[in-house]
């Protein structure tokens, strides 16, 4: 039985998305607040490499720690696929969840304004960030607890308060998961729905963006300091705490959480 305020001792979590950045920072945080956490992700090696890495961390759960791969690149099999996910998880439906955190995105293939095109937008980025957290809204609730202890947790974008010159359509993206994330809540209630809106994070995705060499990563990181009242980048240890708190106060949904160094309190230089 939890404490009062452990609340997610026992507890069981599915994060998608959770084997490198803000995912794996959070299944950690999961594992350490004593839940029991599956995590998916695309590559089976990651899902391996991932498991690995949190069973040598805490050694004593490693009874606690499940991953599986789920491939969420086809409009055609993203429903099965996710369905699939929940079935294997919960064993057949056998065990409930007790929170879904979804993290999945990727470096998206984002064209500009002047480039952009309705068939090159659905495969490049919307099945990630718009398609997959909606189906997520539709399956989980079979496989989760009934009531507001139960949550789903979805990822945003600080772009959708603070957009960046040059990248309209990643505005458009955060934009619409704030929605998406109001408009389950009021759906899917009482089991609560939220969104944690993280800026920019030292994660994997920096590296992929810019890429390994230490100068350049360097001073991009410089760059993005400036931008946040912080003059930092955020860890991903810190940004996980917004998603232990969304799953365990019982007592909030449909909120977006910032996790974004005060970027979006920053006036323009």
């Amino acid at each position: 039985m939890p404490s009062k305020y452990n609340k997610l001792q026992d507890a069981r979590v599915l994060i998608i998305g959770g084997t490198s950045g803000i995912g794996f920072a959070t299944a950690e945080a999961v594992v350490e607040s004593g839940a029991f956490v599956v995590f998916a992700s695309s590559k089976a090696s990651s899902v391996a490499n991932a498991i690995s890495r949190i069973k040598a961390s805490y050694p004593k759960a490693t009874t606690k720690i499940r991953g599986y791969q789920v491939d969420l690149s086809e409009a055609e099999t993203l429903e099965s696929n996710l369905t699939a996910l929940f079935e294997t998880a919960t064993g057949s439906n056998t065990v409930k969840l007790d929170h879904v955190v979804y993290t999945a995105a990727g470096v998206p293939d984002v064209p500009s304004l002047v480039d952009f095109t309705a068939t090159k937008t659905k495969p490049a980025f919307l099945l990630h960030r718009y398609d997959a957290p909606i189906l997520v809204g539709k399956l989980a609730p079979t496989y989760l607890s009934p009531g507001p202890r139960s949550s789903i947790t979805l990822t945003a974008s600080s772009t959708a308060s603070k957009p960046t010159p040059g990248r309209p359509l990643l505005t458009a993206l955060g934009s619409a998961t704030e929605g998406i994330t109001r408009g389950l809540a009021v759906e899917l209630a009482p089991i609560r729905v939220n969104a944690v809106s993280p800026g920019v994070t030292d994660t994997e995705l920096l590296v992929a963006i810019v890429g390994s060499d230490p100068t350049v990563l360097a001073d991009f990181k410089q760059t993005l300091k400036k931008e946040t009242l912080l003059s930092s980048v955020g860890a991903p240890d810190d940004v996980a705490e917004a998603y232990l708190y969304l799953m365990k106060d019982g007592n909030i949904t449909g909120e977006i959480i910032y996790s974004d160094g005060g970027r979006k309190l920053k006036p323009a230089i």
